[in-house]
């Protein structure tokens, strides 16, 4: 159920604004200028139905980046943000929801 909703948040985050642009490249040039520009790198990574990868980038300063990259090699930057905290789970728990 959750990759779904996650599924669905990512169209929408790709498809609001008439005059937003996406920004996309080569994988390696993207993730290349988000080391370079950000100090980002993966923290987490999933593979979508379409065959499409979803990464998350993050930086130790809380700067946070999600690309989608598609099985022809272009990546595109679906959303970006600040204040990222990584969250592990307690297996006692259970998963966080």
């Amino acid at each position: 159920m959750l990759k779904y909703v996650l599924a669905g948040s990512l169209v929408a985050l790709m498809s609001t604004g008439a005059n937003a642009q996406q920004v996309c490249g080569q994988r390696t040039d993207v993730v290349s200028k988000l080391d370079s520009d950000y100090k980002e790198s993966t923290t987490g990574m999933g593979l979508v139905n379409n065959g499409s990868v979803v990464e998350v980038f993050a930086s130790q300063s809380g700067t946070w980046t999600i690309l989608v990259t598609q099985p022809n090699g272009v990546s595109c930057v679906v959303a970006t943000g600040e204040a990222w905290e990584s969250v592990t789970k307690n297996a006692k728990l259970g998963p966080t929801v």
